[in-house]
Order: structure tokens, then C-alpha cells, then sequence
């Protein structure tokens, strides 16, 4: 396998089968029932053997020796996809990202080459000029982070994935959602796969296990498998848990909490009851951001942000984490890498965002990371299509489980509950259209939701009379645009 490193420092840088509990273990015990859904404990024990991972790649098919090149980042390190390893290391990801490859490369006769850039905007721009100059540098890009992507719609640079041979996008190692979530007009023009699996990343729940047993509380892992971890299970769980611990009167950050959260990851609790922005249909976008069940939502959101069991949502940077991680408080919303958690001294078990109520059918895994794209122009589609399904596949096989061991070993999973309900998040994780493409501005960053934790002002009518124009324009401009291509 080739790796060929471009270090270009510019100063310009996730369905939930319900299942029937068994006896509630007790709080020191970390089992599994013994009747865990088929989503949670099945899937993940299939064996190689009993899955054919490469039946959608004609038997014979080879290249000839063809070089697959990959358009990488470096992101200080982090955030890796693992897309070419030169070697093995030791490292239970790479290793099995480096036998993937190699399996692949014999399989097909190909080499793989990675070309890094640093920096976002660099590393789509230069995917963006090879794509316009037609010089076929790239066979594909996986994006590091969020941003707004329309142009690689509306200026013709990314590809319809249902336009590749020897694909089946819906293979279990394709995110369906995803697949819907991209697709406009009859042309999906991303994919996410098992291939970015290192870097799909969902927004979850995290608790101390301490404290809720100095508070006689049981851990919510029953509620999770028997579908009622819900947010008036949350609220009842923190009540009457604040404490003045450094009795000064006043509410402050050496204070201990039922629930630490800033304005952004409790906003995303819309996301995670259902409420996604954007729908996609024949004939445009369909705004979905005011309606009575969301208007309910704003203000049980709103309503968390004065619960003084919930730390001050508006107190900036990584303060709201620190609590958590010093032990003063006893749940937070989690959003950052999770590998910072490893130097967590106490026991802590993990979760998703609760159903907003026992209406909804399922746990939502708002989920971001791991899209990918390939040019519209590339020249051999079916070479395309075939490494890619290859490398999905082949990812499934191999890395998917690697990468929850590498959890487990690193200490972000750490107990069997909370590694089988990661697995179910990664099974359920969601992805909508608005995260990456927002065109009007309004949503970008979960803006629309935040800004009222922020103000703490469930006024949605007034946001909604406001805006409504503006971001349904935005959003039918970008349809006619995408239409032509």
C-alpha cells in the first residue's frame, strides 16, 4: 500500500427492536439481559463465516494493478478514518484497517494511495479544483467535520452514488438514512459507510454512577432496553439533586448538579425526539421547524435551562464538561471526542438522548461524520463503485468490531451495558440533510434551536413568522439549482 503525505499548513485551515427486560441487576453488577433485543446483541455476533461481505463483487474482477486514490486530512492526529495504514502498528483499528486494504488490493489487484491536505477548506478545495480541472488526482473524499456543502451539489463536483457498478447501497454496511438524507431528484450525491465508521460520530448521554448511587437512584440502562428512557425519566432522575457545595449562596461551577448541558447539545434534543429540519421530497424541501409537538419541544427545552438542577447552559467553553469530569454532576450531554474520556477516574455508564415521550416509537441517534464523495466526472465508474463497495464491506468485516474493542480497551466503554447500547446508537444512527447544506444561513449550527436555550425563550411563533420566507426561499432556490444538475 502506498501513502503519499501532502503537508500543506496554509495560512488560509449514528431501529431500536425493543426488547422485554429481564430481573433488574443490581447496582453493582454490569450484565446484559439475558434477552437483549436482536438490534443490540445479534447483529454484532454474526461471524465472517456466515456473511458472504463481498457477494455484490462479481467473482474475477480485477483491475490490473490500478491505483484507488484516497483525498485525506490531518486533523492533529484525530478524527482518522484510517482510509490507507502504511503498516501494522499495534493499534487494533489501524491493524485492521491495514488488513481490509490488503485483502482488498489482492481481491481486486489494485493499490491504494492517500494524498493528506491540512485544513478543511484546503482539502475541499483542492477535491473541488481537481474535479473542475478534470485531472482525475482523486478517486474519493471523506469529510472531516460539518460545513455547508451545497456546492458540490450545485456546481456539479460530487458524484450520484447510484450511478456506480457493482454497488448495492443497501447492504447493511451503507447508512440508509444517509442514503435518503442526500438524495435529491433521484441522485444521491453522498454516502456514508462503514469504511468512515472510525469517524461517525453520535451526541449521547453520559452518567456518574457514583452519584446516582449516593442518590439511591437505579441506572437507567432497564429504561433504555424497555423503551421508557424518556425525558420525564430524566427530569424525575435529577430533581432535588442540586447542591450548594461551596456554600455560597448562589448557583456557581463548584456547584454539583443533576444535569450539566450548554445551550448547543441541549438543543439537540429536537433532533433526537424525531424533529429533523429539512425534508426531502419530489418536489423540493419541506421545512419542518414549527409545528405543535416541536413547539412543545422548544419549551420543555427552554424549560431544562431554568431547572436549577441543570448547570447555567450559556457559561461557555469546556466548563460544562469539566463538571462531569470532576464528578459534580450526574449527567451530561456529551458531545466531544470521545476518546477524552479514557482519563475519567470514576465509573460512568452511557447512553442515548431520551425519547421525548413514551409516544415516540424509537430512540433517534442524531449521528454527523463520516460523509463521503467522488467525482462527477470520474472515468471508470464500475472501478469506483467496486472498490467502494469492497472497501464497505470489507470494513464491516473488520474494523466495525476493532473499533468498539479499541473503546472498550480505552476505557470510553465501560461496562457490557454500555457497550451494547453503543453498538445499538451505532445501529441507529440518523443523519439529515440540513447538518451539511443550509443555504438559508438560519440553521447552521443548530442555531435554530440553541438561540432559545440561549434566551431562554420558548418563542417560536415569532421565529417562525420571522423566518419562514426567507429559509424556505433559500431552500427552493437550492432545489432548482440542484434540478439542472
Amino acid at each position: 500500500m502506498k501513502k503519499f503525505t501532502q503537508c500543506l499548513t496554509l495560512v488560509l485551515t449514528a431501529a431500536l427492536l425493543l426488547a422485554s427486560c429481564g430481573d433488574t441487576p443490581s447496582q453493582g453488577e454490569e450484565t446484559l439481559p439475558q434477552d437483549t433485543s436482536p438490534a443490540v446483541s445479534e447483529a454484532s455476533e454474526t461471524t465472517t463465516a456466515e456473511t458472504d461481505y463481498y457477494m455484490n463483487v462479481p467473482d474475477g474482477t480485477t483491475f490490473n494493478g490500478k491505483t484507488f486514490t484516497f483525498l485525506g486530512y490531518d486533523y492533529n492526529g484525530n478524527w482518522k478514518v484510517y482510509m490507507d495504514p502504511e503498516s501494522e502498528t499495534g493499534d487494533i483499528v489501524n491493524d485492521s484497517a491495514y488488513r481490509r486494504n490488503g485483502e482488498v488490493e489482492e481481491k481486486l489487484q489494485i493499490d491504494f494511495r492517500e494524498i493528506q491536505i491540512d485544513g478543511m477548506a484546503e482539502h475541499e478545495k483542492a477535491f473541488k479544483t481537481s474535479v473542475l480541472a478534470g485531472d482525475g488526482a482523486y478517486d474519493l473524499m471523506c469529510f472531516w467535520a460539518s460545513g455547508e456543502r451545497s456546492s458540490f451539489i450545485t456546481e456539479g463536483i460530487a458524484g450520484d452514488w447510484q450511478a456506480l457498478g457493482n454497488m448495492d447501497l443497501t447492504s447493511p454496511w451503507y447508512n440508509q438514512t444517509a442514503n435518503t438524507a442526500y438524495s435529491i431528484g433521484g441522485k444521491q450525491y453522498f454516502a456514508v459507510s462503514d469504511f468512515t465508521f472510525p469517524v461517525q460520530q453520535h451526541w449521547r448521554l453520559l452518567f456518574n454512577k457514583k452519584l446516582m448511587s449516593d442518590y439511591k437512584l437505579e441506572y437507567p440502562y432497564q429504561d433504555v432496553y424497555a423503551g421508557t428512557w424518556t425525558y420525564d425519566k430524566l427530569r424525575s432522575l435529577i430533581t432535588n439533586t442540586y447542591k450548594d457545595v461551596n456554600a455560597d449562596g448562589k448557583a456557581g461551577l463548584e456547584d454539583s448538579y443533576g444535569l450539566s448541558a450548554n445551550n448547543v447539545t441541549l438543543g439537540v434534543m429536537a433532533f433526537n425526539s424525531g424533529e429533523m429540519p429539512i425534508h426531502i421530497t419530489k418536489n423540493g424541501f419541506e421545512l419542518n421547524l414549527y409545528s405543535d409537538r416541536i413547539l412543545n419541544i422548544v419549551e420543555d427545552m427552554v424549560a431544562l435551562t431554568k431547572d436549577p438542577n441543570v448547570y447555567d447552559v450559556n457559561v461557555g467553553g469546556a466548563n460544562f464538561r469539566n463538571l462531569f469530569s470532576e464528578g459534580r454532576a450526574m449527567f451530561i450531554t456529551y458531545s466531544s471526542d470521545p476518546e477524552l474520556l479514557r482519563d475519567i477516574e470514576f465509573d460512568y455508564g452511557y447512553l442515548p438522548y431520551p425519547k421525548y415521550d413514551a409516544s415516540q416509537e424509537n430512540y433517534i441517534v442524531w449521528s454527523c461524520g463520516g460523509m463521503m464523495a467522488y467525482p462527477s466526472n470520474a472515468k471508470d465508474t464500475v472501478f469506483t463503485g467496486t472498490v467502494m463497495e469492497a472497501l464497505s464491506a470489507g470494513s464491516a468485516k473488520y474494523v466495525k468490531d476493532a473499533f468498539v474493542e479499541k473503546y472498550i480497551e480505552g476505557k470510553v466503554l465501560r461496562d457490557e451495558d454500555s457497550v451494547a447500547i453503543y453498538r445499538m446508537m451505532r445501529d441507529l444512527a440518523t443523519y439529515d440533510f440540513s447538518y451539511n447544506f443550509d443555504p438559508s444561513g438560519k440553521l447552521t449550527g443548530f442555531a435554530h434551536y440553541s438561540q432559545f436555550n440561549k434566551s431562554q425563550s420558548a418563542d417560536l411563533a415569532s421565529w417562525w413568522g420571522k423566518n419562514q420566507v426567507a429559509i424556505q426561499s433559500a431552500f427552493d432556490d437550492l432545489f432548482a439549482k440542484c434540478m439542472k444538475k
